[in-house]
């Protein structure tokens, strides 16, 4: 299954650059860039490496051989072989590649040409991928589309998988620059008692030390079960806590003249069956990979149910593990009572976002995110202390209550709204509409997953972009359409997309054009169909989606090719591209298209692989 997303080049570029598509797969491959008669067919084989190093010929299957002879014969152009300067205009023309490490020959064969053309992987992708060093960082910070994550400590379900450090890790490497992070009152420890035996301690059992958990926290117990899902990029966490383990820290915290030591915060999804991490490794996880190869800023967005004083020692535990990249004072020459700073001003900087709360704000943001799940646990959550808000420099969330809030006119405030209340607000009349996107060209609104989404699922991102929301934060726990699509906006750019003309500050007008879409499947080689007496009943398609903006929500903008009998199904070039015509109001940049391979029994789809890529049409 793949997306790709329609996006051209932005008018504010100094250089135009030729619009282009590209493709990622859900593992963040990226691809090349091809002109629009792009060849499909390698998007659905399994295997792209048909010769290795040696030359030694692997499994071509017949169905996907005779189109590739079709490929060299249109390249050779009527000569029975293929010459060095073709070779060449082939791999620039119609795969998009310009560079190339081809054999000195002056002809090739077929077997030449495709041992050659197999071992470009950058001609084996749909499209090149983009250059980071070409983005635009002069825009104030609201005016790019910010790649994030929401709960990103946990590695599977909402309600009963493991926190991990790990997990802020895997989504940073992978282009994530806004993460979420939930605090909460550590445990305390106990005192140990006096033993005959010198260095002999009495350990906490695992109730009391749950019991106090729960009392200090008003959570429920914390239990150490595998998530129902797990995240895209493989790891062994190695720093959740069952209870043991907790117990076990809390002992090593006490000194040996038996004083207790401040006990420090831990990160946990209130309110459910999660397993804690330490805030303190947390912290560590985000510094050892924050900018190892991405130097542009992350936004940490707290939630924040600790008390005062384990509020000032979070401050003191960033500010020690983050030093030299926690933003804590504002530029002397950007005032953030007065202006956003330019994205090329944070280059290396990590940015807090928090909010001052009083009890009430606190009891509805609570409420209306579905995070906690019992009355007693909403009463606990204290007010934001000075020390650390004065962390939200050019990010402060302010509470969200309806449309007059968007009156607010500070530089730095972020409004968070679930996914639901965001929908209702953009279904009302087209007045509002345009508030909305009034406000997000020159101020912060981030979208998160309703409560209900106790499986990591995710909303479709497309939608609150297209309203001109920065941060839509995804269930990264869970690799689904919604993530897909986060996957092709975000491809190649290190999480910051600058948003198109007509969304930015200052802009009023949002170019559109009408597209004539055409994708041809040609053959899949080796698709893995089920074992049993049933996989003979199975067919392979193939089903294309186009997310734009919807006329009208009859359209169908879904199409899918003829089912074929085999694991090495074959499409000819015609009569049957999968077309879509004459599509008005494209926004190029914000136009996805999603391509799916589906098993299927007697045309009932049964079976649905995952084996997708997301990708932008550009």
């Amino acid at each position: 299954m793949s997306c790709i997303s329609f996006r051209r080049r932005s008018k504010t570029k100094k250089k135009e650059k030729p619009s282009f598509m590209r493709r990622m797969t859900t593992m963040k491959i990226a691809s090349p860039s091809q002109p629009t008669s792009a060849l499909f067919m390698a998007s659905l084989v399994s295997s792209a490496q048909v010769f290795n190093a040696t030359h030694k010929p692997m499994y071509i299957h017949d169905a996907f051989k005779k189109h590739a002879v079709k490929v060299w014969k249109e390249a050779c152009g009527g000569d029975k072989l293929l010459t060095h300067e073709k070779f060449l205009r082939f791999f620039k023309r119609t795969q998009g590649v310009t560079t190339t490490d081809l054999p000195d020959k002056d002809v090739y064969t077929f077997e030449e040409f495709f041992w050659a053309w197999s071992n470009n992987k950058a001609a084996w992708n749909a499209v090149r991928p983009l250059d980071p060093n070409e983005a635009d960082l002069t825009y104030p910070i609201s005016n790019y589309f910010i790649n994030s994550s929401h709960n990103t400590y946990l590695e599977g379900n909402q309600l009963s998988s493991k926190s991990s450090a790990e997990a802020y890790k895997a989504v940073l490497r992978n282009g994530c620059r806004c993460i979420e992070i939930d605090v909460w009152n550590g445990a305390p420890s106990r005192t140990p008692s006096k033993s005959p035996h010198g260095e002999h301690r009495r350990h906490i059992s695992n109730v009391s030390a749950m019991s106090r958990t729960s009392v200090r926290h008003g959570s429920s117990l914390s239990v150490d079960q595998p998530g129902l899902y797990t995240m895209r990029t493989p790891r062994d966490s190695g720093t959740s806590l069952d209870p043991k383990e907790l117990s076990d820290r809390l002992d090593q915290s006490t000194s040996s003249s038996g004083s207790i030591k401040r006990v420090e915060p831990i990160v946990h999804h209130h309110g459910t069956m999660t397993t804690t991490v330490p805030f303190r490794e947390v912290c560590k996880a985000v510094r050892e990979e924050a900018f190892v190869t991405n130097h542009l800023p992350i936004i940490v967005s707290l939630e924040v149910g600790a008390d005062r004083e384990q509020q000032e020692m979070m401050v003191e535990i960033m500010k020690e593990e983050w030093a030299g990249l926690l933003l804590e004072e504002p530029f002397e020459d950007c005032d953030h009572l007065r202006q956003q700073p330019r994205l090329e001003q944070l280059l290396d900087k990590i940015l807090i976002k928090v909010k001052r709360l009083d009890d009430s704000n606190g009891e509805i943001q609570e409420a209306q995110r579905g995070r906690s799940l019992t009355v007693s646990s909403l009463r606990s959550k204290p007010p934001i202390c000075e020390m650390l808000a004065a962390l939200a420099i050019y990010t402060r969330s302010e509470h969200f209550s309806d449309l007059k809030s968007l009156s607010s006119t500070t530089p730095s405030h972020i409004f968070s709204v679930n996914e639901d209340k965001f929908l209702d607000m953009i279904s009302q009349d087209k007045a509002k509409l345009k508030k909305i996107m009034d406000h997000n060209k020159r101020y912060f609104m981030r979208i998160y997953p309703k409560g209900l989404r106790f499986d990591s699922s995710n909303p479709d991102p497309t939608i609150p972009w297209r309203r001109g929301v920065q941060m839509v934060a995804m269930n990264w726990q869970k690799t689904d359409e919604g993530t897909m699509l986060n996957d092709a906006m975000f491809a190649d750019t290190n999480g910051w997309v600058l948003k198109p003309t007509g969304f930015l500050t200052n802009h009023d007008d949002i170019p559109t054009r009408t597209v004539d879409l055409r994708i041809t499947v040609l053959a899949g080689q080796s698709i893995p169909v089920p074992e049993g007496g049933q996989a003979k009943k199975l067919r392979t398609r193939v089903k294309v989606e186009l997310h734009v903006e919807k006329p009208n929500k009859s359209l169908d903008l879904t199409r899918t090719n003829q089912p074929q009998a085999t694991e090495n199904p074959d499409w000819e070039r015609s009569p049957y591209p999968l077309e879509f015509l004459n599509v008005g109001g494209i926004v190029e940049e914000l136009s996805f298209v999603r391509i799916e391979w589906l098993l299927s029994c007697f045309d009932v789809m049964i079976l649905m692989r995952e084996a997708a890529t997301a990708s932008k049409l550009l």
